[in-house]
């Protein structure tokens, strides 16, 4: 017995000394791992300080173009680097956000570059800033020294200090600071509305009393609301202006009994009825007994993509179960459209062989960092019957966006 218990107790003993010295080993491998991470984000933050720096004194197309194409290379890999890490107390925000920006502000240039325009001095500035603050990222960095597999990462927290006074980058780029900022181009010079005036409008819209429609309270935000309910429905109305924003009726729908054709006309006439006139059909789809439609407002002649509205109608019984404007709000101005530069057919040169273009026609769409440029939108047919839409800026005649038409028996979509 004594025998036994001893055996066993140095096979426990073994055991758990093995099971010791397997953690250790995991444990360095992660922080090895970690580590490489952090060297990897390290050396690209340098590479794109230098980059950035060099920027600063190309002055041919072919070289800023080059240039451009490292940062972009360079704060891909550092966000792949940086997604290693294993810090989530926020530390390392900034430093995630200034990568992104960097590439994307990088990205914006080398478009405009490839079409023929220049770098404003207001750019140049953007390009020293980034250079200043790759560098001091690239200190903190440097000296670093997280114990990863303890879960403390306080080293990082003189990198979100680095960061604190980290400038507004503005550019046309989906992750530029500018679109956090805006704000409803329709408002503009509204007054802010009482909330009761509000409820009544939210009444006339859908023709009921005010006093069947309940105030749920208000939405904060650059577009903010007024909230009320009525049974399924919940409408809300900007406070500045008094606009209705959008419409939900969570209703059951029943069976379908209104073609798709009968839906659109049920739409129309349900912009039409509340002064939304100038409104073009676009796109639509059904789903769940649903068809929404998309419509886009037409000036003189130009499709204004921005000025997006949406439109659910029930296939039961025509009624509309959901109303969006929050595009039109935000978007829609008194704009002075400017000529095309260039005609249809000299747009159309720039599209490609292996498409047949229709005549084209002018539409106004919305780039990455939500800026508008007037284009020439082309409906082309591919040579294996694909269905394409191509825009060519009516400026410089460079390719603008390329969507794939999907059409099924639930709708027209684009990709």
């Amino acid at each position: 017995m004594i025998t036994f218990v001893a055996a066993a107790f140095l096979v426990l003993a073994g055991t758990t000394i093995s099971g010791y010295v397997e953690a250790a080993r995991l444990r360095r491998d992660l922080q090895y791992t970690y580590d490489r991470a952090l060297g990897d984000l390290n050396d690209c933050i340098s590479s794109m300080q230098v980059t950035l720096e060099k920027s600063l004194y190309a002055n041919t197309p072919t070289q800023q173009n080059g240039l451009a194409a490292r940062v972009m290379r360079e704060a891909s890999l550092a966000k792949g680097a940086l997604a290693v890490l294993p810090v989530s107390d926020g530390s390392l925000y900034e430093a995630s956000r200034f990568i992104t920006q960097a590439g994307d502000f990088a990205m914006t240039l080398s478009r405009r570059i490839s079409a023929g325009g220049t770098i404003t001095d207001e750019e140049y500035e953007s390009l020293r800033q980034l250079g200043e603050y790759a560098a001091r990222l690239q200190e903190t960095l440097r000296s670093a020294d997280p114990d990863f597999t303890s879960g403390s990462t306080d080293s990082f927290k003189d990198t979100a200090e680095e960061f604190a006074d980290y400038p507004t980058l503005i550019y046309d780029g989906p992750f530029s600071d500018h679109i956090a900022q805006k704000q409803p181009a329709f408002l503009e010079g509204e007054d802010e509305l009482p909330q009761g005036n509000a409820q009544k409008n939210a009444a006339d819209f859908l023709g009921v009393s005010a006093s069947e429609l309940a105030h749920e309270g208000d939405t904060a935000g650059n577009l903010a609301t007024y909230n009320f309910t009525r049974d399924t429905q919940r409408i809300t109305v900007t406070r500045l202006g008094g606009h209705v924003a959008a419409l939900i009726d969570s209703r059951e729908i029943g069976e379908e009994t209104l073609s798709v054709d009968e839906a659109k006309a049920a739409a129309a006439a349900f912009l039409e009825s509340h002064g939304l006139t100038g409104m073009k059909e676009s796109y639509y789809e059904v789903s769940d007994g649903v068809c929404t439609i998309n419509y886009a407002f037409a000036q003189d002649g130009v499709i204004c993509y921005p000025d997006l509205i949406k439109v659910s109608v029930a296939l039961d019984n025509g009624g509309i179960v959901e109303y969006n404007a929050s595009g039109f709000l935000m978007n829609h101005t008194d704009r002075e459209l400017a000529a095309a530069a260039l005609t249809a057919d000299e747009a159309r040169a720039s599209v490609s062989p292996h498409l047949s273009p229709d005549e084209g026609r002018l539409a106004l769409i919305p780039t990455a960092g939500l800026n508008e440029v007037l284009t020439y939108e082309f409906a082309c047919t591919g040579e294996n019957g694909e269905e394409i839409l191509v825009y060519i800026n009516a400026e410089t005649g460079m390719e603008e966006q390329i969507l794939i038409l999907i059409k099924t028996d639930s709708g027209v979509l684009t990709r």
